[in-house]
């Protein structure tokens, strides 16, 4: 009987001590972006270090959570082969151990040390896609006419939808709010 209560009372969210934990939610967490769809989460971290002469760290991560809201992932990046590590998504709170990260080009990260991001936006997103032709012009729906709105060949987008051959998309460059609109599913190809 305290089974039934607590899952209605959890859907109320009313009675403490029943409350389940949220679902983990994607987004922006500093350097990283992350999508989430079931237990299915899906990243990229992306870090421009230095002044001048800079180098940049960046590799996609993919992997199963746990209802904890951890994950063990593997992470390809370029130069190295791919790397297993562990993930965690607590709140507001990103969490990626990968010993070994040092071996794709550009990283540089003492030995042991943990990559960590707070939340800066927050999105449904389903999966992350690369833009694969030299303009995606965005659409008001799946089917619609095209907008001047476009990204560009190599810009990361978070997937929100999918429908038919289109993906409703959301490009978010970390500055202001992020832009929205359909693309066609051939003009991007997912990272995980």
């Amino acid at each position: 009987m305290k089974t039934i209560f607590c899952a209605a009372a959890a859907l109320l969210a009313v009675v403490p001590g029943c409350a389940t934990a949220a679902a983990p939610t994607g987004g922006q967490f500093e350097m990283f972006d992350v999508a989430v769809a079931g237990d299915r989460i899906v990243g990229r971290y992306f870090e421009e270090q230095g002044q001048g002469v800079t180098r940049t760290c960046t590799f996609s991560f993919s992997g199963t959570l746990r209802p904890d809201g951890r994950a063990d992932v593997t992470a390809r990046g370029p130069g190295g082969k791919p790397i297993r590590g562990a993930f965690s998504l607590r709140g507001e709170e990103l969490r990626l151990d990968l010993p070994q990260v040092n071996d794709f080009n550009g990283c540089s990260v003492p030995q042991g040390e943990a990559l960590q991001g707070s939340r800066t936006l927050s999105a449904a997103w389903i999966d992350l896609a690369r833009i694969t032709v030299p303009r995606a012009r965005f659409r008001a729906n799946a089917t619609g006419t095209l907008t001047p709105r476009y990204v560009v060949q190599g810009d990361l987008v978070g997937v929100l939808r999918r429908q038919g051959g289109a993906l409703l998309v959301e490009y978010a460059s970390g500055e202001g709010k992020p832009i929205r609109g359909w693309i066609a599913a051939s003009e991007a190809r997912s990272i995980g």
